[in-house]
């Protein structure tokens, strides 16, 4: 019997993407994003801002950095919930949001240290998530890149533009 790791994240490079073999309007929006040699502008963004969650660029050793927006048709919201992706006010911390699974936090940390380097992160992952008590296996594309959102920024923000592949519960 053949045996896989419970978990694979795997950088394929964006040529994968150059080359067609992504999801179609991840590929543009990667497009749009080269197009604007990342100085992200509300118009670059504009037509992809409900697909993408948007970061900051506080990621550490062992977890990306905290989310302070996610667009109502992203991977994200879709995976999480709707009661995850929009907190009441008042409930959320001021460092902003967490995926609620520590082993994706700790997985995803790198990709997001390589965005912030200006270096466009697309990848895909499978893995085993713990939502609400249940384990779920997922396997998804994703594009992470560091933008700064002015020309005199002197900060950046990540965006993910996630897509879900394959979702099912483990009995």
């Amino acid at each position: 019997m053949l045996t896989r790791p419970a978990s694979t994240f795997t950088e394929l490079g964006t040529k994968v993407i150059e080359q067609g073999l992504a999801d179609p309007k991840l590929s543009e929006f990667y497009e749009a994003i080269q197009s604007a040699s990342h100085q992200a502008t509300p118009d670059t963004l504009k037509p992809y801002i409900n697909y993408l969650s948007l970061c900051s660029d506080k990621v550490s050793e062992t977890a990306p950095p905290p989310i302070f927006y996610v667009g109502r048709d992203s991977s994200q919201r879709l995976l999480f919930g709707e009661q995850w992706a929009s907190p009441e006010a008042g409930s959320s911390p001021a460092t902003g949001l967490r995926t609620p699974d520590l082993d994706l936090e700790k997985a995803s940390a790198d990709a997001y240290k390589s965005a912030l380097n200006l270096r466009p992160y697309y990848g895909y992952a499978r893995t085993l998530l713990s939502l609400d008590g249940e384990t779920y296996e997922i396997a998804f594309e994703r594009l992470i890149v560091g933008i700064r959102p002015a020309p005199a920024a002197t900060y950046q923000i990540c965006a993910y533009y996630g897509v879900i592949q394959d979702l099912q519960r483990r009995l």
